[in-house]
């Protein structure tokens, strides 16, 4: 299975851990809504849609001693930190938040605490290795997707080419995008060009598919040949990307 794939269940798991079953069942369905998922995830989602159902606990509040253990635990018990910390306030929380950016936690778990931080306009600084670099950055200077024009251009582009005629692409579009943001973060794609961005994405889409000439029509149908590739983040993971 692939590591898009590997992460959305990973996630899925994570919710259900907490019993916020809602949640779980947002993502799973989300996810068996889309077009084309592989067989062998859908047999896992659909399995996790079965239990969410079954479920019959009553949810429980994790509180800070869970958020101590889990940063301190196994790399699922720091992705469900990320989870609960998104609900509360991040102010309070500096040096919990710090002990997860140095840890081994995936690029895009750290893209959600960061996006987190960002949205409630954190203006601490805070630092992280990425890339062999020793970043420092401040959550509330990032700038937030819906002004990011590189970000912004290329959810367009996505609409032009594929929502009058196949929706459900530029869905998958959309959310491969967002990995790749999180991927990113601290970083933003202001200077990055759209065009670029989204077929680099579509590309990518289109591998995972295994339909290769649909690319090349995109490409010949738009004029792209020419345009250059970029190397998406989530591809430096390996080459089961998505």
């Amino acid at each position: 299975m692939n590591a898009y794939y590997e992460s959305l269940l990973d996630r899925i798991r994570e919710e259900m851990q907490l019993s916020r079953w809602k949640a779980a069942m947002q993502l799973i369905q989300g996810e068996l809504d889309l077009p084309y998922v592989p067989q062998d995830a859908m047999d896992q989602l659909e399995e996790l849609k079965q239990e969410c159902r079954g479920a019959m606990s009553t949810p429980r509040i994790p509180g800070v001693q869970d958020l101590e253990k889990w940063i301190q635990g196994t790399p699922v018990q720091q992705e469900m930190a990320v989870s609960m910390l998104a609900g509360m306030n991040l102010r309070q929380f500096g040096p919990q938040i710090q002990q997860l950016l140095d840890s081994d936690l995936l690029d895009e778990f750290k893209g959600e605490l960061i996006e987190s931080l960002m949205e409630q306009r954190v203006d601490e600084p805070f630092h992280m290795q990425k890339n062999g670099l020793d970043i420092e950055f401040v959550p509330a200077a990032i700038i937030p997707v819906q002004e990011d024009s590189g970000l912004t251009g290329a959810l367009e582009l996505f609409d032009h080419w594929f929502s009058s005629q196949d929706p459900g692409m530029t869905a998958f579009c959309n959310r491969l995008l967002r990995q790749e943001v999180l991927n990113a973060r601290p970083f933003d794609f202001a200077e990055t060009d759209p065009l670029l961005l989204a077929k680099s994405v579509v590309r990518l889409v289109y591998e995972a598919m295994g339909q290769p000439e649909g690319y090349d029509a995109l490409v010949t149908a738009n004029g792209l040949s020419e345009t250059g590739d970029l190397l998406l983040n989530i591809e430096k993971r390996g080459a089961n990307t998505i």
